[in-house]
């Protein structure tokens, strides 16, 4: 049975929004009345929350990215939803605000709102935080005020350098990514050229390491002295065709060879169909996981995440009946045969947007969205937060 965190949402692309250390796992959301809201999990399912920002705005976009600084301590990152006519406002500038927490592996405290007070030209704020530690570096990537992915660096936890756009689209499109890092020196992304109701997305893949971005086999695409790059010449994953759909990149992991593993989808019409990709040293294969089903007004895909401590598990929503239901997916061959098991029975509600905490190892706890019909879109949700511990994937 699940557990019920609180009433709240997140969007696909704000990452990670769940984190583990040592059992103990650690989430965030937006509230349905405009909070910023994180939540401790312990192994045995008891859990403590509490509101680290008032007044962010109801927008399932504007929920917390988390991550682990060095020393253990938590620093979550919230923006208001960033575009042509938003934020409200009320809202305006558009900023990056973020706190730390005062003790390692904890929320019982939190250290005052900082800004990220560096983003690029165009006006269009913050949108989508996503921090990565690297060693000494904290990496943060959004997307910034020309609708395309921004990155900057602190080491210090308040010095930010100044932010750049890491890629290019064309005029007024909107690339949609996803990032995940070594923890070391290596940062892995996917990414398309816009989005996936509105462009004709191909799907593609890019790997910093040391100054230099390079495709999954190692040839060098480019520096950091010379960003950005233009995302029609990265290593392409997928290529656009009208039978194949638009894609829409859902999650990137790693194997425990440092190996990406992709999860997206590809749309064709109003219709999502799950696939898995991974490079077998000569090119990117992609095989087909499942039908995601017939969507609702306020979205089109019940979303899919990796177990990034085995990307050879994918967590998805789909619909199977009148609403969604988290699943997960197991395979053993990269992607020739799945397993699979459902893990919500919800008649009368979806759960969509599963995700699992990023270092969890040894048991599971898959955390999702779960609705109704009364959820009109992403400013207007009716949805709660809910974990759902010891739900073991079909290995």
């Amino acid at each position: 049975m699940s557990i019920e965190l609180g009433a709240g949402a997140w969007s696909y692309f704000g990452d990670p929004r769940a984190i583990s250390h040592d059992g103990h796992a650690f989430t965030g959301w937006i509230s349905t009345t405009g909070n910023v809201w994180v939540a401790h999990i312990r192994p045995d399912g008891r859990f403590t929350k509490r509101v680290i920002y008032k007044g962010l705005g109801v927008d399932d976009h504007n929920n917390p990215s988390l991550v682990f600084r060095p020393d253990g301590r938590i620093a979550a990152f919230f923006s208001p939803h960033s575009g042509r006519v938003l934020p409200p406002p009320s809202l305006r500038p558009s900023r990056m605000r973020y706190r730390i927490s005062k003790r390692p592996f904890s929320i019982d405290g939190f250290e005052r709102v900082r800004l990220v007070k560096t983003n690029v030209r165009g006006g269009l704020g913050y949108t989508y935080p996503n921090p990565i530690q690297q060693r000494g570096k904290l990496w943060l990537f959004w997307r910034g005020g020309g609708w395309n992915p921004t990155f900057s660096y602190t080491r210090n936890g308040r010095d930010w350098v100044p932010a750049r756009e890491l890629l290019r689209s064309r005029e007024d499109e909107r690339p949609y990514s996803k990032y995940v890092g070594d923890g070391k020196t290596n940062i892995h992304g996917v990414f398309t050229e816009g989005h996936a109701n509105h462009f004709d997305n191909s799907l593609y893949y890019l790997r910093y390491e040391n100054m230099g971005f390079f495709g999954a086999n190692g040839r060098r695409l480019g520096s950091l002295r010379n960003v950005p790059l233009p995302i029609s010449e990265l290593e392409r994953i997928y290529r656009f065709t009208k039978a194949g759909g638009s894609a829409w990149p859902h999650d990137i992991a790693l194997t425990s060879r440092g190996r990406p593993r992709i999860v997206y989808t590809r749309r064709v019409g109003d219709r999502d169909t799950f696939f898995y990709a991974y490079n077998n040293g000569e090119r990117w294969i992609s095989r087909k996981i499942v039908e995601a089903g017939p969507g609702f007004p306020s979205f089109t895909s019940g979303g899919a995440t990796l177990d990034h401590e085995d990307p050879r598990i994918v967590y998805l929503s789909r619909r199977t009946g009148d609403f969604h239901e988290v699943e997960a997916w197991f395979t053993p061959d990269d992607g020739r045969s799945w397993r699979t098991r459902r893990l919500t029975h919800e008649p009368r509600h979806y759960c969509i947007r599963p995700v699992t905490p990023r270092g969890l190892r040894n048991q599971n706890l898959v955390l999702f969205s779960r609705g109704d019909r009364s959820t009109v879109g992403f400013t207007d949700f009716r949805t709660r937060i809910h974990a759902l511990p010891g739900e073991a994937p079909p290995v």
